[in-house]
């Protein structure tokens, strides 16, 4: 029988939704259910590249935010009893000169804040990887402690054990819109009926701004496709290489069982179901060979496009939304839904609890910082100042 009251209701069952339901149980809050139109992580959190980055990160909030999520992840198996099939790659990083400045810098930064980061020549990158094309190269930087681990084990694990504390997930489940009286939330409209609730959490990851648009809350998030290639069994590339990502071309490659996976593209979009992996085809081909040579003799095997929805300075949206009492957003966090999910879901479990976060100060994440900037203008914004590869078909 579906539940027809709830002390919160999560909307949205992707790496977010998850965390924040477990967090929000493991604070004693029982009745939270999560409503989820598909299945657990059938959104953008299972289309990622599922890495477990540190070097990713490009400012000091992200990097703080990383290593605390980065050290729940070591503890996850012990908490959740449930594996997440870490393995501890490393990322190489790797620049011509367009781009090495600013790569240079950002490693400056990490190894500030204690992450290992080390700084490489390109004689140094050609002699611990041969199959790299270094010559255009101007440096690389390497960070030993990030690594590929399983996004879907992740959501199953933060979900198990919240249902043990009192949960309820609710999947194939649509939230349709969510009634709002005098300022304050009344609860959410679902396919067939209503769930009462005073408060609603927005972790909708590229839905969010629909979900936003219900009760005229304009959230300025950018979404960006971004296509993901796996190849046939490929031998030529060691199964222990590291991911390697060139920054100047933002492409990237890592072992996938037998295969090697690949990443590019960022393409603002306004369809959450666009397919890009065919158009970017050819120019994925000709990057990957030009740093890779060997790559030209692999063949794709799968292919896929997730949408990576982002705000305007990289930081997601986190707490409430003023005027709208108990309407909470956990959203806009991008590329590092996956690895973030741990610190999202303490913060803002935190904060409905508490009324104030304690793990850290999220007065920078809020909503307001954008002054009412709707997601249009925040997508010009964005394309004003990127070179888009493609337009939307």
């Amino acid at each position: 029988m579906m539940q027809t009251t709830a002390d919160i209701v999560v909307i949205g069952a992707g790496v977010i939704g998850c965390s924040t339901a477990y967090h929000l149980a493991r604070m004693g809050i029982k009745e939270v259910v999560v409503v989820e139109m598909g299945e657990v992580g059938s959104g953008s959190s299972g289309k990622s590249a599922s890495m477990l980055s540190l070097q990713f990160c490009q400012d000091e909030l992200s990097i703080r935010m990383a290593k605390y999520s980065y050290a729940k992840y070591m503890q996850f198996e012990e908490e959740m009893d449930v594996p997440i099939d870490f393995k501890k790659i490393g990322w190489l990083s790797l620049a011509t000169m367009e781009s090495a400045e600013s790569l240079h810098q950002n490693a400056k930064l990490l190894q500030s804040l204690n992450v290992q980061t080390e700084i490489l020549g390109p004689d140094e990158i050609k002699r611990r990887h041969s199959e790299i094309h270094h010559e255009d190269l101007a440096l690389g930087t390497w960070g030993p402690d990030d690594g590929p681990f399983d996004p879907h084990m992740i959501m199953w694990g933060y979900i198990k054990r919240a249902s043990e504390m009192g949960a309820h997930l609710r999947q194939g489940v649509h939230a349709r819109g969510i009634e709002v009286q005098h300022g304050q939330v009344e609860g959410v409209y679902i396919d067939k009926g209503f769930i009462s609730t005073k408060v609603v959490v927005n972790a909708g990851g590229p839905w969010a701004t629909e979900i936003g648009s219900w009760i005229g809350v304009e959230i300025p998030i950018i979404h960006l496709a971004r296509s993901i290639w796996v190849t046939k069994p490929f031998h030529d590339i060691p199964s222990s290489s590291p991911f390697v990502e060139d920054v100047t071309a933002e492409w990237y490659y890592r072992p996938e069982g037998v295969g090697i996976l690949m990443g590019m593209g960022t393409v603002p979009t306004d369809r959450l179901d666009i397919q890009i992996s065919q158009t970017l085809m050819s120019e994925m081909i000709d990057v990957a060979i030009h740093r890779v040579p060997v790559l030209e003799k692999a063949s794709v095997l799968t292919s896929w496009t997730g949408i990576r929805p982002v705000t305007l300075d990289g930081h997601p949206i986190l707490g409430p939304v003023p005027f709208i009492k108990g309407f909470f957003l956990n959203c806009g966090w991008g590329g590092t839904g996956i690895i973030q999910a741990p610190i999202a879901g303490q913060l803002i479990a935190e904060y409905i609890s508490n009324g104030y976060t304690a793990t850290m100060d999220i007065g920078s994440l809020g909503i307001e910082r954008f002054q009412g900037k709707s997601a249009k203008e925040a997508r010009g914004l964005w394309e004003r100042s990127h070179v888009t590869t493609i337009k939307d078909s």
